[in-house]
């Protein structure tokens, strides 16, 4: 309704334009006869005729001139030089694109515009003013609070388990695990991992269970060293499980005090030969290709996920309703931080 009054206002302007534009034609013309009649016995009207006469070219060559460029004037089609923008909106176009495409779209003209524009420094500045973090704040909070209702929709979490899943599917899984653990071998940094290791086993090795169920191990596999250990009340088999203990707490101690123990030669050997095979063997690519399609394949991956995403979901959720001020601080002090 509003867009309808808006054109019939526009529709009246130009008609009392056109009224008033053939009007003051007319008008001119008028004074012009009367100059032209009277100037015998007034000469002074000829400077009078001359302008009106002016006035009636300017009107009429300024009237063909705009009319040209759309029309026939009176439907003229002989005229030449009419209709020149329906005649030739072809070349304008081409030769407009041409102008904008050369001009503004070139690579370097967009790059040069985006560098005098200085994104980052506008940014920087207009973070810098506490009025306006605190505004995005805001958003970024309201954003938050819509957000993890959406997320609660069983459409978007199907739609974002898919495109998950696609995306890994289509993931070189063995060459992006060749390149990580070239990054940890660069700097030795995957005996850390070795070091986790056997500091977890020893942990283990330590445990009064551990030992007790070695040296049930023991009984079952020397049953004849079980039957002499009962018979004469020797614990042969317990006995039998320390020793083993003994032997590889010594053996990992030895491991981790040592920076050139023979076993971690023997690791550096096998991570760099595994990596060799990661990025080479097509046997192995396939194998890891085909555990990452089976772990895709699992049910209970993606309950492991979902239970996941459950958790994150609920406790942003909970942190939202409970302190919503606290959140909008924190991403508050982020940005003009960001800004700084």
């Amino acid at each position: 309704m509003r867009e309808d009054n808006e054109a019939r206002a526009r529709d009246a302007r130009l008609a009392r334009m056109k009224w008033l534009a053939s009007g003051l034609l007319v008008l001119a013309g008028g004074i012009y006869v009367a100059a032209q009649a009277l100037q015998p016995r007034y000469p002074w009207l000829y400077y009078v005729a001359v302008t009106a006469e002016a006035a009636m070219v300017g009107a009429i060559a300024d009237w063909f001139a705009v009319t040209a460029l759309f029309h026939h004037p009176f439907g003229l089609r002989f005229v030449p030089h009419t209709a020149i923008i329906p005649r030739n909106k072809q070349r304008i176009a081409t030769g407009l694109s041409h102008f904008i495409e050369t001009n503004f779209l070139t690579s370097a003209a967009v790059v040069q515009r985006i560098r005098d524009f200085q994104p980052a420094r506008t940014l920087y500045g207009w973070l810098l003013r506490s009025e306006n973090a605190e505004a995005v704040a805001t958003y970024v909070t309201r954003l938050t609070a819509y957000g993890l209702n959406a997320f609660d929709d069983e459409r978007v979490r199907n739609y974002l388990a898919q495109t998950i899943a696609r995306r890994l599917q289509s993931a070189d899984v063995a060459s992006a695990a060749a390149q990580l653990l070239d990054v940890l071998t660069e700097n030795r940094r995957h005996h850390e991992l070795l070091d986790a290791a056997l500091r977890a086993l020893d942990e283990v090795l330590a445990r009064p269970d551990t030992q007790a169920y070695l040296a049930g191990e023991v009984a079952r596999s020397a049953p004849l060293l079980k039957w002499l250990s009962d018979l004469f009340q020797l614990k042969l088999d317990e006995r039998a499980a320390l020793k083993i203990v003994e032997v590889a707490v010594q053996k990992i101690k030895e491991v981790r005090e040592s920076e050139g123990h023979e076993l971690r030669r023997r690791f550096d050997a096998y991570v760099g030969e595994f990596v060799r095979r990661l990025k080479g063997e097509e046997a192995l690519r396939d194998k890891v290709q085909r555990l990452r399609d089976e772990a895709l394949a699992s049910p209970a991956l993606a309950a492991y996920l979902g239970g996941l995403w459950d958790e994150l979901r609920a406790w942003l959720a909970a942190e939202h309703d409970r302190r919503p001020a606290s959140l909008h601080q924190r991403v508050t002090a982020m940005l003009e931080a960001l800004g700084r």
